[in-house]
């Protein structure tokens, strides 16, 4: 873990430069978009850490509103490797408290909410028990404040697994709709009873996506955007025909409407066109037709659910997806 001093240096140079870098760090997905300046983050970050020497009084703080976006920008830069790619995520929350005064928070008191943050992340990373694993982004976030004293969520996502069979889902991949909450999921149809009870198809194309990730060389930036969504929100650009139940939505969407094809055994045929589907929302523009992608951001990270069921047995796939700033480089030190 980089010094405290470092941590401590890098306070001055964002009361400085802080101006244009302060969104909110919401993530609700009706929030307004602001115009993404990538180069002005960049310098903001490299100029912060270039001062990695220097010293600075103990009186230094920083603006309240300035916290989120110091503790993820320092983080990411040091230690968030874009070109993770895995089979599997893990993602961990933690949360933690620092105090404020006239609406500063003192570097004093900042330097050691970061040790605890990276400290817990450094933790979650080393309970993996895998060779391949890497951190893709530290997202945090204020979640109240009460007599002085702010109460902060970070969250980690972690990719890990094998990253070498990059591919397409085989012939005997059918994979129930839900389950993998519950750790009651696993194959189906001729192959029921077979495969990892704790996934479902909902985690087996997320976790296809990760794994098929492009590589970057760089790391993630706030502002970070994350949008909440169901199967409703994203309809299939190119869908013609009647069968409504296959391919209608970019992820599933199973109406008993349609009695001939409902069902909630994703056969491998699906599993391919649904993992096409969800990469093409993942990645295209927002203001293209189904794509959830903020002009400016890059990918980041996908969460989704097998398991939302609404009136009448509709049967939805629902989650997240994040979406950061990318720039090129980043220390990327080994936690």
């Amino acid at each position: 873990m980089k010094t405290t001093l470092k941590i401590l240096s890098i306070g001055i140079a964002l009361m400085i430069l802080i101006t244009g870098c302060k969104k909110n760090q919401s993530s609700n997905p009706t929030e307004q978009k602001s115009p993404v300046d990538k180069q002005k983050i960049e310098s903001v970050v490299k100029y912060c850490t270039s001062r990695v020497l220097n010293k600075v009084k103990t009186t230094d703080s920083i603006p309240v509103d300035s916290l989120t976006y110091y503790l993820e920008a320092t983080s990411n830069y040091v230690y968030s490797i874009a070109s993770a790619n895995g089979e599997l995520q893990k993602i961990d929350s933690n949360f933690f408290k620092v105090q404020y005064n006239n609406d500063k928070v003192a570097m004093t008191d900042l330097s050691s909410v970061y040790s605890e943050l990276i400290d817990s992340v450094r933790a979650s990373f080393y309970r993996i028990q895998d060779r391949n694993k890497n951190l893709v982004v530290v997202i945090a976030e204020n979640v109240g404040s009460q007599n002085n004293i702010i109460s902060l969520k970070v969250t980690s996502i972690i990719l890990y697994g094998n990253n070498q069979q990059i591919g397409r889902f085989d012939t005997t991949d059918y994979w129930k709709w839900m389950g993998a909450g519950s750790c009651n999921g696993g194959k189906c149809g001729p192959y029921y009873l077979q495969g990892d009870p704790c996934l479902d198809a909902a985690k087996m194309i997320q976790n296809r996506v990760m794994l098929r990730k492009g590589l970057l060389a760089g790391c993630y930036l706030p502002p970070f955007q994350n949008l909440y969504f169901t199967s409703n929100q994203f309809p299939n650009p190119n869908f013609s025909g009647t069968n409504y139940n296959y391919f209608y939505k970019c992820f599933f969407w199973n109406s008993p409407s349609n009695p001939a094809t409902y069902h909630s055994c994703l056969m491998p045929f699906e599993m391919n066109r649904y993992l096409e589907l969800a990469e093409y929302v993942v990645y295209t523009v927002d203001t293209q037709p189904s794509g959830g992608r903020p002009d400016g951001y890059s990918f980041m990270s996908l969460i989704l659910n097998g398991d939302l069921v609404v009136g009448g047995g509709l049967e939805l796939d629902w989650g997240y997806i994040y979406y950061g700033i990318y720039v090129a480089g980043g220390y990327q030190s080994a936690l």
